[in-house]
């Protein structure tokens, strides 16, 4: 299937991702598209993962590792709007568990008028097929370059993606495509944006989706991993009850336990 066939697929889906919520209620700590909410820095982060002290994430930086050879490498995208820090902060809230892993947690390319960035723009909503060419390619670079100075690229296999939001579906597609025969993949209110056209599905995946998200309905989850099984990819899906276009303590929880054993 070429691109251009593709690109009506892909635009369909891409309506789904304009204005994004924050919302706000005790099992959510961190908004998909803004900066995440630190309280008490006295509880476990293995416990209640996005829960770490500001104390913490101000005096230690990703540059903490220089020199150390990591067992493991996770690689966060954020959503539109946000920054590489914000998915550092959840990063750093699962070092404890993943003591062995390098997170690395990059800005998108692309600058968004908000003042953030973004991994493609949204505005005409339209995704034609040189702009999804310009997209992949602008990913890859990132990825590359963090694969190839972290030391991943002849063990990829040890290597996992975790993404948001939009990082979420670059994150799919770059693993539905065979581009990155990663380890993991975990995703947080993501879509599939193109069908799978992967021949080597040993990626496990966990796609993760707020019930109440209004701006990527949960169904996009239910439909990117039913896609994905098909194509031969073992995926586990969960839907949150009451949860928004967040990731929300229970979402961040499951996630590192399921890189956790994933990496054993």
């Amino acid at each position: 299937m070429t691109p251009s066939n593709l690109a009506p697929i892909f635009s369909l889906f891409v309506i789904f991702i304009g204005t994004m919520y924050v919302v706000a209620s005790p099992g959510v700590v961190m908004a998909a598209e803004t900066r995440p909410r630190m309280v008490s820095p006295k509880v476990d982060p293995a416990a209640k993962p996005l829960q770490i002290a500001q104390a913490e994430i101000a005096s230690k930086s990703t540059a903490s590792r220089v020199g150390m050879r990591a067992d493991h490498l996770v690689i966060l995208f954020h959503g539109i709007r946000g920054r590489g820090s914000v998915m550092e902060a959840l990063g750093k809230s699962w070092q404890a568990t993943l003591p062995d892993t390098v997170f690395v947690a990059p800005d998108a390319p692309f600058a968004h008028r908000s003042g953030g960035r973004q991994w493609f723009a949204i505005d005409d909503q339209i995704m034609r097929p040189e702009r999804i060419d310009a997209t992949r390619r602008a990913f890859d670079r990132v990825v590359s370059e963090i694969v190839k100075r972290e030391g991943f690229e002849d063990a990829l296999d040890r290597v996992a993606f975790v993404g948001v939001s939009q990082g979420a579906i670059m994150a799919l597609d770059g693993v539905a495509s065979g581009r990155w025969k990663v380890g993991a993949l975990v995703t947080f209110a993501g879509l599939l944006p193109l069908p799978p056209t992967s021949s080597s599905t040993r990626t496990v995946i966990l796609m993760m989706h707020g019930a109440e998200d209004k701006t990527i309905p949960p169904a996009a989850t239910t439909v990117a991993s039913g896609q994905l099984r098909s194509a031969g990819f073992t995926v586990t899906s969960k839907i949150y009850p009451g949860v928004g276009h967040t990731v929300s303590s229970d979402e961040a929880k499951d996630a590192v336990i399921f890189l956790r054993d994933g990496f054993k």
